[in-house]
C-alpha cells in the first residue's frame, strides 16, 4: 500500500526513478518527462499482462525531480553508473572496438587503440574483427609516412633511414606533406587501395625475384589483409555515409540487441549483447543501450532503430541522428540486422547448456552450495601479492549480477610494517568498508577471501568491527600448485564443488582474475620504483615532480613519445625538460 501512495502522489514532472528490491537495493534506474506517468505505466501493465520479474521485485522507489530532459539524461547515466542495475542494460567495460587514428599534433602520428580518442585529428573504425588491424597501421606507416619516432631528436631516426619516418625527428615538416599523407589514407579507408596493392604487389614479386621468399609471403598476408578491411559488402549505401544498424529481437526472457557498423556505406564490424528481458520498457533499453556505445566510440552520420522505439524520448547527443527504417535499401539492412540478433539468441542459448552456465544459475548454485541466506548480487573477492616485503598489493575485483565490473576493481599499497598475512588482509579490508560506509557506496552481499581459514578469519573481524556482519563471507582455497581445490562456507565448513563444473571453472575464472590483477600491481609498483629512482639523478626532477610523472605514463617509454607540451604542463619547468630530455637521448 506504501509503494502505491508513492506511486500515486509522484509529480508530473521530469526526473529519474529508482526501483529498489527488499534487500533496498537499487534494480532498476529509468528516466521520465513526466515522474507519474512512466511509473504508473509500470505497475498498469503488469494488471494487464503477465506479473513480470522486475515489478515482482520492486518494494519501494525513489526519484528525483529535474529541470529539463537534459538533466534528466545526465543523471539516469550516473545513476546507472553507481548503482549497475540488473535490469537495466549493462555493457562490459571493454565496449570500445579497434580504431586507428591520427594523433591531431603538429607532427601527427598512427595509432592503433581500443578507445576512441575523440581529440584525434582523424579516426577509422571500428575496424572489423579477424581483419588484422595491426597489419594494416603497419602498412599504412610504411605506404604513407607520419612521424614514426617521438620528434626532435636532432638527427634523422632508423625509420627515416628506411622511408617510414616524415623527418620530424631533425626538420620541420611541410604542413602540405601531412595533409597529402592524411588524404591518402582517407581515400584508402573509403576502399580505394588500388594504389596500395600496387605498391605492395610490386614489392612481393621484387622479393620473389630477390628470392627472399618470408618477405614475399609476409607481403601477400598484408593484401589479403587489406582486402579483408575494405572488400565490398552484398548490400551497400549508395551514398558514403557512416551508418550504424541498431536492432533487437526478443524470445522468451531474453533480448538481443544487435549493432552494425557501416563506414562509407560498407558493412565493416558487428556488436552484439544478449541479457535477460522482463518487460522493461524498449525505448529506456535501446537508449541506455546506446548511451554506452556512444560514450566511448565515434558516432556515425546516421543511426537507424526499429520503428517501435520513441525517438522523441531518445538521448540529446545522438536524437538528431536518428531514423527508422524508411527507405528500401534500409529496411533490407535493418532486416539483416534482425537476422543476427535472432542468431545471437540462438547462439545464447547453446552457451547456456555447454558452456559455464548463465549467471542466475551460477549464483544460485553458489548460494546452496555456501549456506548463504540469500543470492549474491553484488560479490567482492579480495587477494595479496607481494615480493618479500618490499612491494605489497592487494586487490579487489567486483562482481555484480555475476558479471565482472572492471571499473569497479581496485589495487591497495600495503605498508612493510604488516608482516603477515592476516594483517595485510585486515588493512586492506579496513580501508575499503570505512570508506564506502563513509561515501555512502553499495556494499556487497558477499565477500569471497582468495585463502584459507586465516583470510576468512581477517575478514570477519573487520566486518564486525565495523558493524556490517550482514555481509557474508566465505573462502576459496587452492591446492598445493596454485589451482582452485574447495570452497569455505558460511559456517567455515569445506565443501567440495568439483562436482559441480560450471560453478568451478567460474570461480575459478573469478580467483584467476583477482590473482592476475594483484599481480599486476605489484609488477607495476616495482617498475615504477626502479623507474623513479632510475630518474631522480636527472637535475631539476625531485620526488614531487616524478611522482606526477608517472601519474599520467607508466613506462619511460611512454614519456618518450610524450608531447612536449604535455611534459611542460607536468613538469611546469623548463630547465627541468631540457634537463630531462637530454636525459632521453642519452638513455639510449
Amino acid at each position: 500500500m506504501e509503494l502505491k501512495n508513492k506511486v500515486s502522489n509522484l509529480p508530473n514532472k521530469p526526473g529519474c526513478y529508482l526501483y529498489l528490491n527488499k534487500d533496498n537495493h537499487v534494480i532498476y534506474v529509468g528516466k521520465a518527462k513526466n515522474l507519474k506517468k512512466r511509473v504508473s505505466s509500470y505497475f498498469d501493465r503488469a494488471q494487464n499482462l503477465k506479473t513480470t520479474r522486475l515489478v515482482r521485485e520492486i518494494i519501494d522507489l525513489e526519484y528525483f525531480v529535474v529541470s529539463n530532459e537534459k538533466e534528466s539524461l545526465l543523471l539516469e547515466e550516473n545513476l546507472i553508473k553507481k548503482y549497475r542495475p540488473k535490469y537495466n542494460v549493462l555493457l562490459n567495460d571493454d565496449k570500445a572496438y579497434p580504431y586507428i587514428i591520427i594523433t591531431n599534433e603538429k607532427n601527427p602520428s598512427y595509432k592503433y587503440v581500443r578507445k576512441l580518442d575523440k581529440k584525434a585529428l582523424r579516426s577509422f573504425g571500428p575496424l572489423p574483427i579477424g581483419s588484422n588491424a595491426r597489419e594494416t597501421l603497419i602498412t599504412l606507416q610504411r605506404l604513407f609516412p607520419l612521424r614514426r619516432c617521438k620528434g626532435d631528436l636532432g638527427k634523422p631516426c632508423l625509420h627515416y633511414f628506411i622511408g617510414q619516418c616524415s623527418g620530424a625527428c631533425f626538420k620541420d615538416v611541410d604542413k602540405q606533406y601531412y595533409q597529402e599523407q592524411i588524404k591518402k589514407v582517407d581515400n584508402f579507408f573509403k576502399g580505394n587501395i588500388n594504389e596500395v596493392k600496387t605498391i605492395l604487389t610490386n614489392q612481393m614479386q621484387k622479393a620473389a625475384e630477390n628470392l627472399q621468399f618470408e618477405e614475399a609471403q609476409r607481403i601477400k598476408e598484408q593484401i589479403i589483409s587489406l582486402d579483408f578491411t575494405t572488400t565490398k559488402q552484398n548490400v551497400e549505401f549508395k551514398s558514403q555515409a557512416d551508418v550504424d544498424v541498431i536492432s533487437y529481437y526478443i524470445e522468451e526472457e531474453k533480448i538481443a540487441l544487435v549493432t552494425l557498423f557501416y563506414r562509407s556505406g560498407k558493412l565493416l564490424f558487428k556488436d552484439e549483447h544478449v541479457q535477460l528481458y522482463f518487460e522493461q520498457d524498449l525505448t529506456d533499453l535501446i537508449d541506455s543501450f546506446m548511451t554506452q556505445i556512444y560514450e566511448k566510440n565515434i558516432l556515425p552520420n546516421k543511426i537507424i532503430v526499429d520503428k517501435e522505439i520513441e525517438l522523441f524520448d531518445m538521448n540529446e547527443k545522438y536524437k538528431s541522428l536518428l531514423t527508422h527504417p524508411i527507405k528500401e535499401e534500409e529496411k533490407i539492412i535493418y532486416q539483416i540486422a534482425i537476422d543476427n540478433a535472432k542468431e545471437a539468441i540462438r547462439k545464447s542459448k547453446i552457451s547456456t547448456t555447454t558452456n559455464i552456465g548463465n549467471e542466475n544459475e551460477l549464483l544460485l548454485q553458489l548460494q546452496e552450495k555456501a549456506k548463504l541466506n540469500k543470492e549474491p548480487y553484488r560479490l567482492e573477492m579480495f587477494d595479496i601479492s607481494n615480493i618479500g616485503n618490499e612491494f605489497i598489493i592487494g586487490s579487489c575485483v567486483v562482481y555484480i549480477n555475476g558479471k565482472p565490473v572492471r571499473n569497479e576493481f581496485r589495487k591497495y599499497n600495503i605498508e612493510s610494517k604488516f608482516k603477515s598475512d592476516y594483517d595485510r588482509m585486515k588493512e586492506m579490508l579496513y580501508r575499503r568498508f570505512q570508506k564506502a560506509l563513509l561515501e555512502k557506496r553499495m556494499l556487497p552481499d558477499l565477500i569471497i577471501m582468495d585463502g584459507g581459514i586465516i583470510q576468512v578469519h581477517a575478514a570477519k573481524e573487520i566486518i564486525n568491527a565495523l558493524g556490517l556482519s550482514e555481509i557474508q563471507i566465505i573462502g576459496l582455497v587452492k591446492d598445493e600448485h596454485h589451482n582452485t581445490s574447495f570452497l569455505l562456507d558460511t559456517n567455515e565448513d569445506e565443501v567440495n564443488i568439483k562436482d559441480q563444473p560450471k560453478l568451478f571453472n567460474w570461480l575459478s575464472s573469478i580467483q584467476i582474475r583477482v590473482d592476475e590483477y594483484a599481480k599486476s600491481g605489484f609488477r607495476k609498483k616495482q617498475n615504477n620504483s626502479f623507474l623513479k629512482s632510475e630518474l631522480e639523478g636527472v637535475e631539476g626532477l625531485g620526488k614531487k615532480r616524478i611522482q606526477d610523472l608517472f601519474k599520467k605514463y607508466n613506462t619511460i617509454s611512454e614519456i618518450e613519445q610524450a608531447d612536449q607540451e604535455d611534459l611542460f604542463k607536468i613538469l611546469k619547468n623548463k630547465k627541468a625538460l631540457d634537463n630531462l630530455n637530454i636525459y632521453l637521448k642519452n638513455r639510449k
